[in-house]
């Protein structure tokens, strides 16, 4: 059961940066004005607002974090969800394994991706 929760949390933050990476929508007419945000990226709910590239100060505002940790924790549960109903796949070694160096890698990539969005 210990293994379940514990994939269940790794496949939630693999969602989630998935999620992040794949919700990313420009603007139309969003270069009219660099003071605004050109494109914005979360599911469920929105999470940040990508400001226009040489504006950015390399770190999302603080006021948007609150929603990536909500969008997060829809993302868990959905996770634990999963894990709970895959329980038998999930207790092999190898596929264990594979979601951990996934979600380490993942949370990299998703850091990276952040920075180089708010740069």
């Amino acid at each position: 059961m210990k293994n379940k929760i514990i994939s269940g949390l790794k496949i939630g933050i693999i969602l989630q940066w998935l999620s992040l990476f794949f919700s990313y929508q420009k603007l139309p007419n969003a270069f009219e004005d660099i003071n605004k945000p050109i494109a914005t990226g979360g599911f469920p709910f929105k999470v940040f607002e990508y400001p226009v590239s040489p504006m950015g100060n390399n770190w999302p505002p603080s006021d948007m974090w609150p929603m990536f940790f909500a969008n997060l924790a829809i993302w868990l549960v959905v996770g634990i969800l999963i894990a709970l109903i895959f329980g038998k796949k999930l207790e092999n070694n190898k596929v264990f394994k594979t979601i951990t160096l996934s979600a380490i890698i993942l949370s990299i990539i998703g850091i990276l991706y952040i920075m180089l969005k708010f740069d």
